[in-house]
């Protein structure tokens, strides 16, 4: 009698590995340590070459130095790798184009390609997937995009009978972790970011997350995904949280019952799309508010294709740890093994919940919403009228005015904080919060008020979170 195991006829599959750094190395682990158990008796997968810039200088080098080169090509070029994995990770923005030609390189020898870069894709999406496509091979970006969470997976194949209305969330953990910090402990954002870095939640140049760039590279795929939308990078409205200050969730908490989350937001409003990655205030009965630290959490609000549309904020909701070697490293290797067993599927270009060319992204300026906007200002009488006034005048409404009590210490910390002259006994922190207006509105209000002399900080706003 044969026995199951005997049955199964055992498929190898040789694997390239550009990169060795945090991602590289976590999958080196993986495969070298027994991922094979976790992948099941059908597949064995074996990495033929890795391509490192310093071979010498890597963990799995002392036990496998013939594997390593520092030639890409080498990798690329190698007749028994079947896949190619590109986790290079991207230290220079001049980089892009050379990962760019290693991913069109491995097309043209007739390689599948997984990838977990996701700036590459935002900045040469389109050539990319044209290149897979007249290639007949495949690409996946799974890990690209929430690190372990199977965001793709799930919007291509779980979500595909839904009409998408809205997919956003929390897709920077480095952003969370310092806004959850700010929040519970009260620490200025340099501190905060300091605690980050040392924690190994945010690079030595954290530029790339606290501006928001790197949730703008994973907000275009997931774009392009829902709605067929393939936007380059720089052509969305990007804000990052370098300038949230303690006293804003002293604001936002007390005040507005809210919390201050970073999220990426795509979002359906008739045949056009608003895309935008800003800090948001966030009601804390929201779920979003309570996600921690350097979690990610991506929600998914859609409808059946004849029923109708609803008011409620999403329908699915993806929570898991969005960075780190080993779940991005899962994720990588989960795309290798669905390329492995599913060698007929000759799906190469970019999956999309609805047709390109039906929808078209909203022009910036005319997204709208409801705006939080915290001021700073020498405390004298008629100051707020002349704001109201300036709002006004360009057709934006003040829903509340919220000024709260502040002590001696806390307005010298705010004085030291911005390094104001003035005498802290003599400043006025106080939010109003607009009713609903443009960003065209708001930006021009705020513009013709900057260089008002009462304006001691530039004004920091930013959009009062809605489902509609």
């Amino acid at each position: 009698m044969l026995t199951m195991s005997s049955r199964i006829t055992r498929h190898k599959v040789g694997v390239g590995l550009l990169g060795s750094g945090v991602v590289g190395e976590a999958i080196q682990d993986l495969i070298f340590e027994g991922l094979q158990g976790h992948v099941g008796a059908d597949l064995e997968l074996e990495i033929r070459k890795i391509y490192t810039r310093n071979p010498s200088a890597k963990k799995w080098f002392a036990h496998r130095p013939e594997l390593f080169t520092a030639q890409a090509m080498e990798v690329i070029d190698d007749s028994q790798v079947e896949i190619v994995i590109e986790a290079l990770g991207l230290q220079d923005a001049a980089d892009l184009p050379i990962f760019r030609d290693y991913i069109l390189r491995a097309f043209e020898k007739g390689k599948s390609v997984v990838t977990s870069d996701k700036a590459v894709l935002a900045r040469y999406g389109k050539e990319i997937w044209a290149a897979a496509q007249q290639s007949g091979r495949q690409l996946r970006f799974e890990a690209c995009v929430g690190g372990g969470i199977p965001v793709i997976r799930s919007l291509t194949e779980s979500f595909a009978v839904e009409e998408p209305e809205a997919v956003f969330g929390i897709v920077n953990g480095t952003c969370n972790y310092i806004l959850s910090q700010m929040e519970k402990s009260g620490k200025p954002y340099a501190e905060a970011l300091n605690e980050a870095q040392q924690k190994g939640y945010a690079e030595t140049n954290p530029t790339a997350d606290v501006s928001g760039s790197d949730a703008e590279a994973k907000l275009l795929l997931l774009t392009a995904v829902a709605f067929g939308l393939q936007l380059q990078p720089g052509t969305t409205w990007r804000k990052g949280i370098e300038d949230i200050h303690a006293v804003d969730f002293r604001y936002a908490g007390r005040t507005g019952s809210s919390t201050i989350k970073h999220l990426a937001v795509a979002k359906r409003s008739d045949s056009a799309v608003q895309v935008f990655v800003s800090p948001v205030l966030m009601p804390q009965d929201n779920l979003l508010a309570g996600i921690d630290g350097a979690t990610n959490a991506i929600c998914f609000k859609g409808r059946k294709s004849a029923g109708p549309r609803c008011d409620r904020d999403c329908d699915y909701v993806l929570v898991g740890p969005g960075a780190g070697g080993g779940p991005t490293a899962m994720a990588v290797l989960g795309d290798v093994c669905e390329l492995a067993r599913a060698k007929e599927r000759r799906f190469a270009g970019l999956p999309s919940l609805v047709e390109p060319g039906i929808l078209t992204a909203q022009p910036e300026n005319d997204i709208d919403g409801s705006f939080y906007v915290r001021f700073i200002v020498k405390d004298r009488a008629g100051i707020v009228g002349d704001i109201g006034q300036t709002f006004g005048g360009l057709g934006v409404n003040i829903s509340e005015i919220w000024q709260l009590r502040h002590s001696g210490e806390e307005l010298q910390t705010l004085a030291r904080s911005y390094h104001l002259k003035e005498n802290p006994e003599d400043i006025l922190p106080f939010v109003i919060t607009l009713e609903r207006a443009t960003l065209r509105q708001v930006r021009d209000a705020l513009d013709s008020m900057r260089n008002r002399d009462y304006i001691l900080v530039d004004p920091v706003w930013f959009p009062i979170w809605s489902a509609r």
